[in-house]
């Protein structure tokens, strides 16, 4: 395997790690992250909403799904020409 086709592979599978820890933080501690965003300096007390809860928790879960797809699409395109050789 020459050294363009590790670099492609390395690329590849940071990909797909980078997409599995985004969608594992959005699903983990997507409401997490929304309180701690919202809390203001200082207080004890405060509302979080949920439009909020739901950014953090959608967010991360669809960037990481994109991060999966491109990791999916340049395996398969490598798997061609890797075939054509």
């Amino acid at each position: 395997m020459d050294s363009k086709m590790k670099k492609i592979l390395q690329i590849i599978i940071g990909l797909f790690v980078i997409g599995i820890i985004s969608m594992w933080i959005g699903f983990a501690y997507g409401e997490d992250l929304g309180s701690h965003f919202s809390r203001p300096i200082g207080a004890n007390s405060w509302t979080v909403s949920n439009g909020l809860v739901n950014a953090c928790t959608y967010v991360p879960i669809i960037i990481g799904i994109s991060f999966l797809i491109l990791a999916i699409v340049f395996s398969i395109l490598v798997f061609k020409e890797w075939i054509k050789k």
